[in-house]
């Protein structure tokens, strides 16, 4: 006769679950190395902790008007709340002049590839004007994933300020620097995708070197080259009416030739440049020297500089960013005197979640890294984008994740291309609404018979 086994199956079960929930009491820690990760096998059912707190010490939001509904405008930290008026007065010279208005958006791999960024240029020169992708560095990591630019090389050195930052590598703008080796090819082709994207009018090759040599490129069957100007200063060779929608490179391979990258653009209109590196937390850009940060911008004349970092900086449990605020305020002062003539923009961080309590949730210390960026802002006396505001706040990487189709990555921190587009579209938004704003202040200043400045 066989025996009734239900009770040990209850004991046995019984046991299992003391043990786990046992578990769920023993505290993460490394053992050999290797992380103990929390158990919690009561996370689908525990009542969900709000985690994420805003800080102790907020610094008092600023705004020249009041924002319409729906809107999270910037914020202007500057002593005469004039922070974007270089900016905007390029902006409106672009029509009545033909004249050119250059961006320049560093950031981390949360724009890297053209993700928010390549939504903002369309917008931007569907506006006011312009074409091309303006800079794109000699070569990158992410080459084949940008949808902007195709762009194939080979046989080059290239250094950049994460990674070799130390070094006494003459870095630009950017943050890279190309050697050419032997056999190099450098490739780029415009994209069906963008009617302004697809051919190029102009194309400006940057460069430095201590010698004269001869750089080759190739326009359909035709080569051609031209002469290096040895100055030892970063310098711009300009290939106008080039139109076309290819065009490559062969250079002399040199080690006293320093290549930095080629600049697509038209005559008028907006250029928007992309310097995004990933695991750039913004400090990186010390790495440039002032006299080359001057030099590139004696080239290019940046009307708009917007700053876009933090991902790198914050963990799951961040609250003391002290040092990162002094950091970032000495960069940002850096940056306002090495480009004089431009309007500077810090961007906040962007929602991220972490999985907390068996679900995924905005990281806690979030909050404490854009107040953080608004304080540096208020210390430089330049102007804030809330952008995780913008968004949607807490827990909008979660519904983005979750949308169909995505606008965020899994990982829960970096955007699809259709979530760059969303954001690229509100970012756009504002940012046409304070022109606009800017433009009625000036015309009401006029009509009541003051110059407005």
């Amino acid at each position: 006769m066989l025996k009734n086994k239900l009770f040990h199956s209850f004991l046995i079960s019984t046991l299992v679950l003391s043990g786990l929930v046992l578990c769920s009491y023993i505290p993460k820690k490394k053992i050999f190395g290797y992380e103990i990760k929390k158990m919690d096998v009561f996370s689908d059912v525990r009542a969900e902790k709000k985690q994420v707190k805003i800080p102790l010490h907020t610094i008092k939001k600023e705004f020249l008007d009041t924002c319409p509904s729906g809107t999270i405008c910037f914020e202007d930290y500057s002593s005469k709340k004039n922070a974007l008026d270089a900016f905007f007065d390029a902006l409106k010279d672009i029509h009545e002049n033909k004249s050119k208005t250059r961006i320049a958006f560093f950031g981390d791999s949360f724009i890297e590839g053209d993700i928010m960024t390549g939504e903002i240029r369309k917008i931007l020169q569907n506006r006011f004007g312009g074409g091309g992708v303006g800079f794109v560095p000699i070569t990158s990591e992410i080459a084949g994933f940008r949808q902007t630019i195709f762009h194939r090389f080979k046989q080059f050195n290239t250094y950049n300020i994460i990674n070799n930052g130390n070094s006494q590598i003459p870095f630009a703008a950017a943050g890279y620097c190309s050697y050419p080796l032997s056999g190099n090819l450098v490739t780029y082709a415009g994209v069906n995708s963008n009617n302004r994207l697809k051919r190029f009018n102009n194309v400006r090759v940057f460069y430095e070197t201590s010698t004269k040599e001869n750089i080759s490129y190739v326009i359909g069957k035709k080569t051609l080259s031209f002469p290096t100007n040895p100055t030892n200063k970063i310098e711009a060779q300009n290939l106008l009416n080039v139109r076309t929608n290819q065009i490559s490179f062969v250079f002399p391979a040199s080690q006293y030739l320093k290549l930095y990258g080629i600049s697509i653009e038209d005559s008028s209109g907006v250029i928007l440049d992309n310097f995004g590196m990933k695991s750039n937390s913004g400090i990186a850009l010390a790495n440039i020297s002032d006299k080359r940060h001057q030099q590139f911008d004696s080239l290019q004349n940046y009307k708009l500089i917007v700053l876009q970092y933090g991902l790198n900086v914050v963990g799951p449990n961040t609250t003391n960013l002290d040092w990162y605020i002094k950091s970032m305020t000495r960069m940002v002062k850096r940056i306002k005197r090495n480009y004089p003539n431009s309007s500077i923009l810090i961007l906040s961080i962007s929602d991220r979640g972490t999985r907390q309590n068996g679900k995924y949730q905005t990281m806690s210390s979030i909050p404490f890294m854009i107040e953080a960026q608004r304080k540096i802002a208020k210390n430089a006396g330049v102007a804030f984008w809330d952008m995780f505001s913008a968004m949607g706040g807490e827990n909008t990487i979660v519904k983005y994740v979750m949308n169909k189709p995505a606008l965020a990555n899994k990982d829960f921190t970096h955007l699809t291309f259709k979530g760059g587009e969303k954001i690229g579209e509100i970012f756009s938004k504002t940012l046409l609404y304070e022109y606009k704003k800017h433009n009625d202040k000036k015309a009401h200043l006029r009509a009541m018979g003051n110059t407005p400045h």
